[in-house]
């Protein structure tokens, strides 16, 4: 089960980063977006914490997207 939470993450932080850089969007920006230190997004990002629910909707919304793809539940 843990081994599954954990890629779980990898994937969310591996497709939310892909689709920033892919909106040629710096962490900043996105920071900004959501209201939060560049810092702290940078940390969801490379997942040395985990996202809140409200930020990764944000961040779906951000992208046009849902919560279901960036958390790989679905393509």
């Amino acid at each position: 089960m843990m081994q599954e939470y954990q890629e779980i993450r990898e994937r969310m932080f591996e497709r939310v980063r892909f689709l920033r850089k892919k909106e040629k969007i710096t962490q900043e920006q996105m920071a900004q977006r959501l209201g939060i230190s560049r810092r702290t997004y940078a940390n969801y990002e490379r997942g040395v914490h985990a996202m809140p629910a409200e930020v990764l909707a944000c961040i779906a919304d951000t992208f046009g997207t849902s919560m279901d793809y960036l958390t790989g539940r679905c393509e």
